[in-house]
């Protein structure tokens, strides 16, 4: 059966937006065509509890998590498919989602990308990465010969490119955790850099 749904590249932005305030555009796909709908989700966070507002056309639906945890994008995700295929007024319980491994806790890499992401730490070098944003991220490791760490260089973006650049110390481990933190700050960035022009 065809019905709208989220592609992961969105699941994995969503995962990262539900910590943030702001206004973020989505897609949502109608599977095996090439309709799709565009939303707005608002984001308001409060001691209390987060607000979701979702906007689709002339709607506007809104959701409230009082306790967030590292599923409450998977609650937001079900939320946003329920109003594009039409089942928030029926009370008719959402399809069980089955969590891609690409989302898990919220990262914006896939399995493949994680393990070109952990080699490029290992032996240095460039990579680009596709995250889910407008363009493509650009991504330079230096291995220092000598001492533990890297030195790494992160773009997005050719007109008014985004970078970072910055030299963890400490083993492999310890300087991946920080690249990984480091792009995920610079997709949020991005994508409310995107929003706000």
């Amino acid at each position: 059966m065809n019905r709208f749904s989220l592609a992961d590249k969105t699941l994995r932005l969503l995962a990262a937006q539900v910590n943030l305030n702001g206004t973020f555009r989505h897609l949502c796909s109608f599977k095996n065509t090439n309709h799709s709908l565009i939303f707005v989700l608002e984001v308001e966070r409060a001691p209390a509890g987060t607000l979701f507002t979702v906007i689709i056309a002339d709607e506007k639906h809104s959701l409230t998590v009082c306790d967030p945890d590292h599923d409450t994008y998977l609650v937001l995700a079900d939320f946003i498919e329920s109003i594009a295929n039409g089942r928030t007024d029926t009370a008719e319980p959402a399809t069980p989602r089955n969590s891609a491994e690409s989302v898990d806790c919220g990262e914006l890499l896939d399995s493949t990308q994680q393990e070109q992401l952990q080699q490029l730490v290992r032996k240095g070098g460039s990579l680009k990465l596709d995250i889910g944003l407008d363009e493509v991220v650009n991504l330079a490791v230096h291995r220092t010969p000598g001492r533990q760490g890297i030195t790494a260089i992160l773009a997005t973006g050719d007109s008014s490119p985004r970078t970072q650049c910055f030299t963890p110390s400490g083993d492999d481990q310890r300087s991946y955790k920080q690249l990984l933190q480091s792009l995920e700050h610079l997709a949020t960035s991005a994508v409310s850099a995107a929003l706000a022009a």
